[in-house]
């Protein structure tokens, strides 16, 4: 039997022959500055990232778009509707992205019934933690330039995109969302990247 960290939980579950898998997993490719869905979707699935990258982000008490969080291949995100009713998001694509769409109650199964899908979910839990604890770290550990020169650097990573193409995760985001990302402003991280 395979292991999911290096076959990737859809391959795991097709392998070992899984019920319910093609009735409740469907594939869906968007187009680069797409919506998957927006701050007034209280109810999502699970989304999987197959290939491209996608922002995360909110709407301020101004009315102006920010984000939080850049999701890469491999990372799952979505199911909106366990943090509460005051916590709303949206998700746009930066690329072309394809995501597997996991419906939740399949995916609450999964992880009841299967212990390894379940350590596997952990493992990928604590590291959207760690992503965000290491932002907030370098938001108190580091200048404002300094903060923006490490995002870059760290997102200076390659993805590839549905239809094969390798492009630059640092490439893809605007100075406004490496502002968002390091806690300073838009003209800092112009000035900054330039």
């Amino acid at each position: 039997m395979s292991n999911i960290a290096e076959i990737g939980l859809y391959n795991y579950l097709a392998e070992n022959k899984v019920p319910g898998l093609k009735e409740n997993v469907k594939l869906i490719t968007l187009k680069k500055g797409a919506q998957l869905y927006g701050t007034s979707e209280r109810f999502t699935d699970i989304y999987e990232i197959v290939a491209g990258a996608v922002k995360l982000g909110g709407i301020s008490g101004k009315g102006k778009d920010y984000i939080y969080e850049l999701v890469t291949p491999g990372e799952f995100f979505g199911n909106l509707a366990v943090l509460g009713d005051t916590f709303c998001e949206f998700c746009k694509t930066l690329t072309a992205t394809q995501f597997r769409s996991y419906k939740v109650d399949f995916f609450k199964h999964l992880m009841t019934h299967d212990p390894k899908v379940a350590e596997w979910c952990f493992a990928k839990i604590v590291y959207r933690w760690n992503k965000t604890e290491s932002m907030l770290a370098n938001i108190r550990s580091y200048e404002p330039r300094e903060r923006i020169l490490l995002l870059y650097a760290d997102l200076h990573k390659k993805i590839v995109t549905p239809g094969n193409r390798e492009v630059f995760l640092n490439k893809l985001i605007t100075y406004n969302d490496i502002a968002d990302l390091t806690a300073t402003t838009r003209q800092l991280a112009a000035d900054t990247i330039r």
